[in-house]
């Protein structure tokens, strides 16, 4: 087990563990976020083989609608 943070969260995680894995446990749908590792944004086709380092920080931006009318 490693420990990582997720959205601010320290929470340990399995070695070996994806961006997507990840995603999937939290039940978050990958069309819906953006991910942050480290501060560096990460491109949507890394997901399935992006493996988690301990000490990571992932953070997920959400989009959002909205502007004015």
């Amino acid at each position: 087990m490693i420990e990582v943070q997720i959205n601010g969260v320290t929470e340990e995680i399995s070695s070996g563990t994806t961006v997507a894995s990840v995603l999937e446990r939290k039940d978050v749908r990958h069309e819906m976020v953006a991910v942050e590792i480290n501060g560096e944004l990460v491109p949507k086709g890394e997901y399935p083989t992006l493996t988690l380092k301990a000490g990571d920080q992932m953070e997920f931006l959400h989009y959002m609608a909205g502007g004015r009318a």
